[in-house]
């Protein structure tokens, strides 16, 4: 499961999971349970920001490692090396009107967006010919 961190929106804010196609709020009245919806529930969906920041954990384990083999060189490089992670904010609007503005990392949201807009493709079957 994935995290996902509601921001606000007509939910409240809080902490929510990510698991095939479904979002569950953890709502402090239900904290195991909480309100679940489907993806193809959502009518729109928009990247409202994106931000990329160094993985602090791994830059400083990879820097002590480095730093032990190959001193303040290696220290920098190790740092160097370290992961970047990516948050996506993104605002959904459901078919009933309601709107999330949430946060999570960027693999989340790619599952997110490709469930979209596969529901979301023109069906063969619908076109008309010219």
């Amino acid at each position: 499961m994935a995290k996902i961190i509601v921001l606000a929106g007509d939910f409240p804010q809080g902490d929510a999971e990510y698991l095939r196609g479904t979002i569950t709020l953890k709502t402090p009245n239900k904290p195991l349970v909480g309100k679940s919806f489907l993806v193809s529930e959502f009518k729109d969906l928009t990247v409202e920001n994106t931000d990329s920041n160094k993985n602090i954990k791994s830059a400083i384990g990879l820097g002590v490692v480095g730093a032990m083999f190959l001193g303040p060189v290696g220290a920098v490089a190790g740092y160097l090396l370290a992961g970047h992670n990516t948050e996506v904010t993104f605002l959904a609007t459901l078919k009933n009107g309601q709107t999330l503005l949430a946060a999570t990392d960027n693999e989340t949201y790619q599952d997110i967006s490709e469930r979209f807009n596969r529901k979301n493709l023109p069906n063969k079957r619908d076109r008309t010919e010219p």
